[in-house]
């Protein structure tokens, strides 16, 4: 049963990040993944932001089947939320460690 998490784990994590990558496609530099020791970080740009935050994507990912989905989607709900009221807001994360224990950073930015 584990292994089975595990792979989920892996394809959901795996689905995001393609998610990531696609709006990313649709101008220059929308969204910057750069690879961290032991992580990854991920910038969204304004317009990035907002979207995440009109299409709650942060609700959708809190009710993935992951320890770690309720805290990180509800923190990546608020911090949208916060940076999209602004003119240029963005938000940036971090996420580290194994699939099964990831942890990381969320900062809402003007």
């Amino acid at each position: 049963m584990r292994v089975v998490r595990s792979m989920v784990a892996g394809a959901l994590v795996a689905g995001a990040a393609s998610v990531f990558g696609v709006l990313g496609a649709g101008s220059a530099g929308a969204v910057t993944v750069t690879p961290l020791p032991g992580g990854i970080q991920v910038d969204l740009n304004p317009a990035d932001t907002a979207w995440v935050h009109h299409n709650r994507i942060g609700l959708a990912v809190a009710g993935l089947p992951h320890p770690s989905a309720a805290s990180f989607g509800h923190a990546l709900d608020s911090a949208a939320q916060v940076s999209a009221s602004v003119p240029g807001g963005r938000v940036t994360f971090t996420v580290y460690g194994p699939l099964h224990q990831l942890n990381g950073t969320m900062l809402a930015l003007q």
